[in-house]
């Protein structure tokens, strides 16, 4: 079936659908036509590699193809960014083996073999375990070769940036190329500037692309902006270390007014949160006239993003010289994807598209409710919503993100539901239509992702009519794939099979 047929069988299915959810009510001449679609559109997967080994490779490869309808295997080639701390309770437990417990847990970091030629450029080396590591001694990405090709699954690396607590547990010399906050103090993340954290990321891929055979790469990090960090999180911005000094010397951009500014900023910034503000003028009028007298605040927050799509193209760029059928695809933090809008407006989709085969959004509908509630409206209001109230800060948000009115939650309910399948809706078009047929967008389903509660993680499950209802949605939008996110060993196979469900309906 062609590409015009198919949007429109995923029209009539969403209509069919509609407020209801998939199951019985679709009937078996929908299922019939969906499943008889042929199309090449990835099915893929996020997850560790250690899930091979813990429930066997051929039990989760064929539980994987026959049940989830998966196509593309994309799993960790490292495992510096921390999911370890998940505590047992957020773990799925129907996978037929008892789940990983990661807090008694010693797993290795590093499931490839490297080679030093390829980071003579840098000081930084990755982690090598030793025996005292579980599974030190596999090579995953040679061993799932052959089981994977006889069931025309696709072999991925996702490559995530290292946290810096991680980073520096693990990765030699990390500590030294950890950003610089506006008092001197190191940050929480790597300089995208500094060279020797870019000569060790295309190090990486280069060594892991020569020496192993792959389908692609899904690559990215997820980090804001100096300007984010102080109007919505209240942190410390960074990064001013003397890399990003010299870069935005060059472009122009005193170094000196613009760490006066970001101190000024945050103070006020702070005093805000303290409510120790006055109240002679509204929170966005001071910050309105720190932007005015400082103009150095917005052009070196612009020039941080400039400088990570600087390490994603010669990413893209290296990897096409020694593979030029490789897939390399940009991975887009929940953050930028749907509500931190100094972030989104950086670097479009279609900028992005221009060194990337595909770009793939986070869309986790069932846990942004409760993310939108806390991490969004309560922050926002305390820090650059402060003039607001919870209502109208809710408002304001939904209008300058462009959500439709049918994707809009309220705000008693955001916890308690979630998002849903409108917003996945709304937030795959955009991407859609912003790369314009440059790149492909592959939709990230979230399935079961945990929820950061006050007391601890905590589960939280999809309700499987409305993650089917966001597969049709995504699908609906013009999506060309999907990503079953956000980890394996999180998603319930009762989820999984209710999303392989919707993906045979409308692939």
């Amino acid at each position: 079936m062609n590409t015009n047929n198919r949007r429109e069988f995923i029209k009539k299915v969403s209509l069919a659908t509609a407020g209801i959810g998939l199951g019985p009510v679709v009937g078996s001449a929908l299922a019939k036509a969906g499943s008889t679609m042929a199309t090449e559109n990835m099915v893929g997967i996020q997850m560790g590699a250690h899930s091979f080994y813990d429930e066997g490779m051929e039990y989760v490869l064929d539980f994987l193809k026959e049940e989830a309808r998966v196509n593309t295997l994309m799993f960790y080639s490292h495992t510096y960014y921390g999911a370890e701390s998940r505590p047992l309770r957020v773990m799925a437990h129907d996978h037929g083996t008892p789940p990983r417990d990661f807090m008694n847990s010693n797993l290795t970091r590093v499931w490839v073999k490297h080679h030093d030629k390829y980071f003579k450029d840098t000081i930084l080396r990755h982690h090598k375990p030793d025996s005292s590591f579980e599974y030190a001694d596999k090579d995953i990405f040679n061993e799932i070769q052959k089981p994977a090709r006889e069931r025309g699954m696709k072999i991925y690396i996702r490559l995530l940036e290292a946290s810096a607590g991680n980073g520096k547990k693990y990765v030699k010399n990390y500590d030294k190329v950890l950003t610089e906050t506006v008092d001197g103090k190191s940050g929480s993340g790597p300089c995208w500037n500094n060279p020797d954290y870019r000569h060790w990321v295309w190090g990486t891929a280069r060594d892991v692309f020569e020496n192993y055979e792959l389908d692609g790469i899904q690559y990215g990090a997820e980090r804001v902006g100096p300007l984010s960090d102080v109007f919505l999180k209240g942190n410390k911005p960074t990064c001013f270390c003397k890399h990003c000094q010299a870069r935005n010397k060059s472009k122009g951009i005193d170094p000196q007014r613009a760490r006066e500014g970001y101190q000024k900023l945050h103070q006020y910034m702070q005093k805000v949160q303290a409510g120790e503000a006055d109240n002679v003028d509204t929170v966005h009028t001071h910050m309105w006239r720190f932007m005015q007298e400082y103009p150095e605040i917005l052009a070196w927050n612009f020039q941080w993003f400039r400088a990570d799509e600087e390490v994603q193209k010669e990413m893209y760029q290296q990897i096409k010289k020694i593979n030029p059928q490789a897939v390399v695809g940009r991975h887009i933090d929940h953050q930028r994807s749907s509500w931190d809008p100094f972030y989104r407006s950086a670097v479009t989709y279609s900028e992005m598209a221009e060194y990337a085969d595909f770009i793939k959004p986070i869309l986790y509908h069932d846990i942004y409710g409760p993310r939108l509630r806390n991490w969004v409206i309560d922050s926002w209001q305390s820090l650059m919503m402060n003039d607001f109230n919870d209502q109208q800060t809710l408002e304001i948000f939904y209008n300058w993100m462009g959500y439709s009115p049918e994707a809009r939650i309220a705000l008693n309910d955001l916890e308690r539901v979630g998002m849903g399948p409108e917003y996945v809706y709304d937030e795959t078009k955009r991407c859609v239509d912003s790369i314009n047929g440059k790149a492909q967008t592959i939709a990230g389903i979230g399935i079961d992702v945990p929820w950061h509660a006050p007391d601890g993680m905590q589960p939280y499950l999809s309700d499987p009519e409305r993650l089917q209802m966001s597969v049709v949605k995504a699908m609906e939008a013009g999506a060309d794939g999907l990503l079953a996110s956000r980890d394996y060993d999180e998603m319930r196979h009762s989820s999984l099979r209710a999303f392989g469900k919707a993906v045979k309906m409308v692939m």
